[in-house]
């Protein structure tokens, strides 16, 4: 077996234990701990996470801004496919890694919205205007983990320059881990979200890698 139909077979795994986690999170120990005495699965879990970390303001202000990186640069990928559809002029000659990209975004968004009409969980915090928000999965792990990982793996196929890709890559792997934390330690989710978001992540992850690498290996 090559390693791209392995890594699809790691998608379907944690794709398994996304969708087990949600169904635990969804009707195991849920009590009303949240704002307005919303709801909340592995109550105990949660609120011990909670209760130990807090609310860091300074730190939710460092996602925001991993989270509007992540959309410049899924929009930059979105222009060189543009470009290269524009020069090639058939859509299946635009590169395979760039193209399974927005199929990986399209997923994403699915589950944003799937889990914004079906709420598991609310935010531990109110909005602005003092509403209630989906917060089961973390969408700001979706955006970093399915934005910045694509995006290393495709810089080695679509740059020239590999210094440069190099140096790029490891500013994404970066700004992957400073998203991811900073989300998990500023409060604006539980912990059962990050959890929840880093599996459905990795699943459309290895699908990606999976499917990127059985393509080029054919």
């Amino acid at each position: 077996m090559n390693l791209g139909k392995k890594l699809t077979l790691w998608g379907i795994g944690f794709m398994s234990a996304a969708m087990l986690f949600t169904v635990m999170v969804a009707g195991i120990d849920v009590r009303a701990i949240g704002p307005k005495d919303s709801s909340v699965g592995l109550a105990g879990l949660n609120s011990a996470f909670a209760d130990a970390f807090g609310t860091n303001r300074v730190l939710y202000g460092f996602s925001e801004f991993g989270g509007y990186i992540a959309i410049l640069t899924a929009l930059a990928f979105a222009g060189v496919g543009v470009y290269q559809l524009i020069k090639r002029k058939k859509i299946f000659k635009v590169d395979y890694c760039i193209l399974s990209m927005g199929v990986l975004y399209i997923a994403v968004g699915i589950i944003y919205v799937v889990f914004d009409k079906f709420v598991i969980n609310y935010r531990p915090v109110l909005e602005v205007d003092g509403t209630l928000e989906s917060s089961f999965p973390s969408s700001h792990t979706l955006l970093a983990v399915c934005i910045f990982i694509p995006a290393i793996f495709a810089l080695g196929r679509v740059m020239k320059d590999k210094k440069t890709a190099f140096v790029l890559s490891i500013v994404l792997a970066f700004l992957t881990v400073l998203v991811v934390l900073c989300r998990l330690f500023s409060g604006v989710h539980w912990l059962t979200d990050m959890i929840g978001g880093g599996f459905y992540s990795l699943a459309l992850i290895f699908f990606y890698m999976g499917a990127n690498l059985t393509y080029e290996y054919r």
